[in-house]
This record gives C-alpha cells, sequence and structure tokens, in this order.
C-alpha cells in the first residue's frame, strides 16, 4: 500500500521545496548574472588562446616536414624549434603500417630512447591511424604512467603514399611557462582567479577555487588539452557566495531539514523494500528448488518399494539393483536434508564447532570414502595426493568433513563427468584442500557469487539439480574456522575450488612446501571460455 503514498511524499515535498527555493532566490541581484556572464566570456576567450597556440605550433613544425628529404628533419626543425613550437619536444614522421621513418627530439639521448619506447607500446595502438582523414589535424591528449601526454598528428599523402605526422608537446612547458604568464590574477583590474584540473578535478595549475560556489566558470578545452578544463572565478566569488546563501539559508533549511528527512525516510523505505523483495524471491527459489530436491529422491525411492513389496521383479539382479537405487536416493535425501540443517543453524547462529586437533588428510579420505561408490557408478576418474606428513590442526571434524563432501559433489555435478582431483597442500601458515574437476569452467564474473546463499549459476539450456547452498555452506563452515574458500579456472581447464584452514600457532613455517595460492590471497588462474555452473 506504501507505494501509492511514497510518491505522494515525495512529490509534495519536492513542490514545498522547490517553491521554497524560488523565493530565497529573489534576494539574489542581476550584478550576480552579469558578473557570471563576464566570467564566462573571459575563460572563452582564454581557452581560445590556447588552443590557437598549439595549433599554430603544430602547423609550423609539419610545414617545415619534406617527405623527400626525411634525412634533415632534425637539422631544419631544432634550430627553429625554440621560437615557433616552444612547446613540442618531438616530431616523428610515420609510414602508412606505422614505422617510424624519421625521428627529431629536443633532448638528450636518454629522454629521446624513453619517449620512443612509450610512444611505440602505448601511444602509437591509441591514435587509430587508419581511420585518419587526409590533412585532418588531431590530437590525443593521455596521460601514460604518471606524465601527460599531448600528441598532435595528421595523415599526408606524397607520392601515392600515406605518411602520419606526429608532434609531441610537453605538456609541463604550458604549465610552467604559458599558464603563470596568461592566467595572472589582475587584482586591480579583472580581480580573476585561475585555475587548471583534470578530469579527475585534480588541480594542474593555480590554487583552489572550490570555495566559489556558483560563480565557479570553467570549460573544457575543446581539441587540444581535453583532459584538462580552465576554471575562472571572481577575486570576490567567496564573499559573493556566503552573502547569497546567508539571504535564503534562514529561510529555507527547515523546509530543507524536513524535505532531507522525508527524502531518506523515502530511501530507506524503499531499500528495505526492495531487499526484502529479492531476499523473499530467493527464498521461494530456495524452497522450491529444495522441494523439487526432495520430491525427486522420495518418489523414486517409493516407486522401487512397491515394486519390491509387490514381488514385480523378475531377477536377483534387479532386485539387487533396484536396492541400491533405494540406497543411493537416500543417501541423497539425507545429505540434502544435513545440509539444510546445518545451514538452517548457522543462519540462526546456534551452529557451535568443537575444535579438536586432527588429522586433515584422514577426513579427506573418509569424505572420498563416502563418495567412491557415486563417482564408480558414474565412471569418473579421481586423482587424490595427500602428502604423509601433514600437521594437525584445529577443526570441527563433522563440519570439514560436511564441507569437503559438498567440494566433491559439486565438482561431480559441474565437471560434466570428467576427472576429479583432490589435493591436500601445506603453505606457510595454512592447509589447503584443493578439488578440481576437468569440466567447462566458471564463468570469471561468476567466481564470488558461486558462495552466495541460494545462487546457482546454470548453463544455457541446461538445469543442474542443486539447492543452492553447497558452497555457502563450506565458505561459512572453513570462516568460522579462521579460513578462507575461493573458487577459479585452473590455467588448463575445469574448475578449482579451493579451501585453507590455518595452522596452529606451535607450527613453524620453516620447510613448508609453497601453496600454488598466496596464504594472504588467491591466485588467479586462466578463466575458462566455456560456461560452468556451481553452487
Amino acid at each position: 500500500m506504501y507505494w501509492g503514498v511514497l510518491p505522494s511524499i515525495a512529490a509534495a515535498a519536492g513542490i514545498l521545496g522547490y517553491y521554497s527555493y524560488r523565493s530565497a532566490e529573489q534576494f539574489a541581484t542581476l550584478g550576480e548574472q552579469s558578473i557570471v556572464s563576464s566570467t564566462v566570456l573571459l575563460v572563452d576567450e582564454k581557452v581560445d588562446r590556447i588552443e590557437e597556440q598549439i595549433i599554430n605550433a603544430d602547423n609550423a613544425v609539419f610545414h617545415l616536414v619534406d617527405l623527400e628529404a626525411l634525412d634533415v628533419l632534425e637539422a631544419a626543425w631544432l634550430p627553429l624549434a625554440e621560437r615557433i613550437s616552444p612547446s613540442v619536444r618531438a616530431v616523428l614522421v610515420l609510414d602508412e603500417a606505422g614505422e617510424t621513418l624519421a625521428y627529431a627530439y629536443r633532448g638528450g639521448p636518454r629522454g629521446r630512447q624513453d619517449f620512443h619506447k612509450v610512444f611505440l607500446e602505448r601511444i602509437l595502438p591509441d591514435l587509430e591511424l587508419q581511420r585518419q582523414r587526409p590533412e585532418q589535424l588531431r590530437h590525443l591528449h593521455r596521460s601514460y604512467g604518471d606524465r601527460s601526454y599531448l600528441i598532435s598528428y595528421k595523415a599526408v599523402r606524397a607520392g601515392g603514399r600515406r605518411n602520419y605526422l606526429v608532434a609531441y608537446h610537453d605538456t609541463q612547458y604550458y604549465v610552467r611557462e604559458v599558464f603563470p604568464s596568461l592566467f595572472v590574477s589582475d587584482e586591480e583590474g579583472e580581480g580573476q582567479r585561475y585555475n587548471v584540473v583534470d578530469s579527475d578535478n585534480h588541480r594542474i595549475f593555480g590554487p583552489s577555487l572550490s570555495r566559489a560556489g556558483d560563480y565557479l566558470v570553467g570549460r573544457r578545452f575543446p581539441t587540444t588539452l581535453y583532459n584538462w578544463r580552465l576554471q575562472i572565478a571572481p577575486k570576490e566569488a567567496p564573499l559573493l557566495e556566503a552573502q547569497r546563501r546567508s539571504g535564503f539559508a534562514t529561510e529555507v533549511g527547515l523546509v530543507g531539514l524536513s524535505f532531507a528527512v522525508i527524502l531518506i525516510g523515502i530511501l530507506l523505505l524503499v531499500y528495505v523494500s526492495a531487499k526484502e523483495s529479492r531476499l523473499n524471491a530467493l527464498r521461494s527459489e530456495f524452497v522450491a528448488n529444495v522441494s523439487h530436491e526432495l520430491k525427486t529422491p522420495l518418489s523414486v525411492v517409493r516407486m522401487f518399494a512397491e515394486m519390491l513389496l509387490t514381488k514385480r521383479v523378475r531377477t536377483p539382479e534387479k532386485e539387487q539393483e533396484y536396492l541400491e537405487i533405494i540406497l543411493r536416493e537416500s543417501e541423497r535425501l539425507s545429505a540434502l536434508i544435513e545440509n539444510v540443517l546445518d545451514f538452517s543453524a548457522i543462519e540462526r547462529g546456534k551452529q557451535s564447532y568443537q575444535l579438536r586437533e586432527g588429522d586433515l588428510g584422514e577426513v579427506v579420505g573418509r569424505a572420498i570414502d563416502a563418495f567412491r561408490f557415486r563417482l564408480e557408478r558414474d565412471g569418473i576418474a579421481l586423482e587424490v595426493v595427500v602428502p604423509e606428513d601433514l600437521p594437525p590442526v584445529r577443526f570441527d571434524e563433522q563440519a570439514i568433513l560436511l564441507s569437503i563432501m559438498n567440494l566433491l559433489d559439486n565438482a561431480v555435478k559441474y565437471g560434466d563427468k570428467t576427472a576429479i582431483e583432490v589435493r591436500v597442500e601445506r603453505g606457510r601458515r595454512h592447509l589447503y584442500v584443493r578439488v578440481r574437476d576437468h569440466g567447462p569452467g566458471i564463468p570469471p564474473a561468476e567466481t564470488r557469487r558461486v558462495f552466495e546463499r541460494f545462487y546457482r549459476v546454470r548453463r544455457a539450456g541446461e538445469s543442474t539439480r542443486g539447492s543452492g547452498i553447497g558452497l555457502s555452506l563450506v565458505r561459512r563452515i572453513v570462516e568460522a574456522h579462521g579460513g578462507r574458500a575461493w573458487a577459479e579456472n585452473h590455467a588448463e581447464g575445469g574448475a578449482l575450488v579451493s579451501i585453507s584452514l590455518p595452522l596452529g600457532s606451535g607450527w613453524s613455517a620453516a620447510g613448508d612446501v609453497p601453496a600454488p595460492a598466496l596464504d594472504e590471497a588467491p591466485s588467479r588462474a586462466t578463466p575458462s571460455e566455456r560456461p560452468h555452473a556451481a553452487g
């Protein structure tokens, strides 16, 4: 019902705030508008002057390039460089394939070599020379590493060949030489303050103008230094801004506060509602999945039990087969119920663990023995690597056993009946259990979400059995033991799901075998291109 009330409240609060603001704004004078208008004209004039200066330097340099005598480029340009193009540090001529035909540089051999390397490796791929129209002057303004680069370039034709002229401008020259002389605050005249900021609003030149408020006027350089913006504000901008605000702050203060409270309340209600709806949807899907998972084995057990009870079994072999099916389905039913009960206890915060020192390798062996019948039935090959000299760790035996069985169940479900590898490894501060299948792998975007409760990734056109709590239960159990759980794609294919348990403080790191993943953060394997589901 509140969905119909909320828009009305929001609309009423908005209308009230709007008219209160309009009433307060009437205290502003027309003189403020004229100040802003004159500032706009000034910033346009300054930006145009910088643009014109850069383009003139480009044209002067490119005019000196003789495509029929490239070997004299450096001798022709360097004597005139300081006068006609003081900001240009390098000039290059490229062929149609982007290979350097001529290169002139103002500076030492080290700088010459460093810029040419950066140009070939990082700048050149961003120029998109093949899309350049002949005689069209274009610019690239971008940061590579911690340095800002301005590159001017155009395509030219000569003798049936297509070449490219490139000029590298030192942006720091403008910061050091041009901006200080062009953007001078005239205390007795214009009374303006200037600065230049980048696209992230970091200052490149000039003082902070954060106090200028609405009197701050900015314009981005349109074609050259387009990642920078020139900002101008009147010298008196902080005082004018303070006076303007004080004129209507009192009048709109209470109304604004009321509006803010109403808006925050609306947003909180919407957020809580959306979160509750999403949680209810997940719970509904979970109930549907669990109901389906419970119904299927129960139906199978009932059907084959009735056949055995009514003596409709023709051979002893069939009777044995039906009994094995009943046993298998009842084991699956028990595992599902155990998962749901454990997950429910953890969700309510009522799960307690009996931590004792034990042999993790022995628990892994028990989990594999419990799973071996299912693996043999499905024809799944299993490789187990457990070192003999593992140190004991403190853990709850039944909880870790359940976690490992869930890892095996996940590998069987989503490995497409490929071989499974189970490895126990010792790191500097942890023991690791890694379960890998050789199936299609996990989509990179899903490696974190597979541990969310109720979350199940589905392959296109396929539906995989599961409740969506298996890996979530694994993560919660392992984290309660002070360890971690993560999923990734193995470099050689297949999904790799790992858990770690911390070693006791009494064990030294000396002689530990380094694990493939770091103790503090899991390694990243190469993602597979085929879709995979987990959970």
